[in-house]
């Protein structure tokens, strides 16, 4: 270093360098924490709004089939929620949709077989059993509808679910009403709503996302 030269100001520079990029990481992370807060709160507000009325028919989402061909949980819950819609009379067909997941039989089926046991004449249920995202479920059933004459649908699902789902049924063009089983331990535990909500801010991202691009 020459003898006499003055490294203050590089230092001063250095500390408002740095100053400058704190501040900006600290505004990103406030911004995302206020974007996540918000849609948060909007999913679980939704997820708490049953919308139920009459309807030209249910629309039950898939969720994951257990080992043994046993119904998981978040499916049972779904599926009974639909039950008890259609003996209120809010519809007189439910639509099951649901592909083949990681264990057999198809997600549609298993629903099919608990609204049987449970007395829902067969004759009331069409099945769809190709999809394997809630877009997919949604797509499928709006072709059912399509194929029926039906315009509206009660759609049962996790409440975490209801926004993401209503959002897509809009998107495809048929009227939805939001049904949410309230019975899901992804809602009931605390922990598992945390978890499944938060995940579902994502989701949501996404598929907002993709729906930009998709119009631009």
């Amino acid at each position: 270093m020459p003898k006499g030269s003055d490294t203050r100001p590089a230092r001063r520079s250095g500390r408002k360098l740095a100053y400058l990029i704190s501040a900006v990481l600290l505004g990103l992370v406030l911004i995302f924490a206020t974007c996540f807060t918000i849609t948060y709160c909007s999913i679980d507000e939704l997820g708490h709004r049953d919308e139920t009325r009459s309807a030209d028919v249910i629309i039950v989402l898939g969720a994951a089939v257990w080992p043994h061909e046993q119904a998981g949980p978040s499916l049972k819950a779904r599926t009974e929620r639909a039950i008890e819609l259609y003996r209120d009379s809010h519809a007189p067909y439910l639509i099951l949709s649901g592909g083949l997941g990681r264990h057999p039989p198809e997600e549609a089926e298993v629903m099919r077989r608990l609204a049987v046991e449970a007395g829902i004449p067969s004759n009331v249920l069409f099945l769809e059993r190709e999809s394997h995202s809630t877009w997919e479920n949604l797509l499928g059933a709006s072709e059912i509808m399509h194929q029926e004459g039906w315009d509206t649908a009660l759609v049962v699902s996790d409440p975490f679910h209801m926004r993401r789902s209503l959002l897509m049924a809009s998107d495809i063009g048929f009227r939805a009403y939001a049904s949410p089983a309230p019975g899901s331990p992804n809602q009931s535990l605390p922990a598992r709503r945390l978890f499944y909500t938060s995940r579902e801010v994502f989701a949501l991202w996404w598929y907002l996302i993709q729906r930009v691009g998709s119009t631009s």
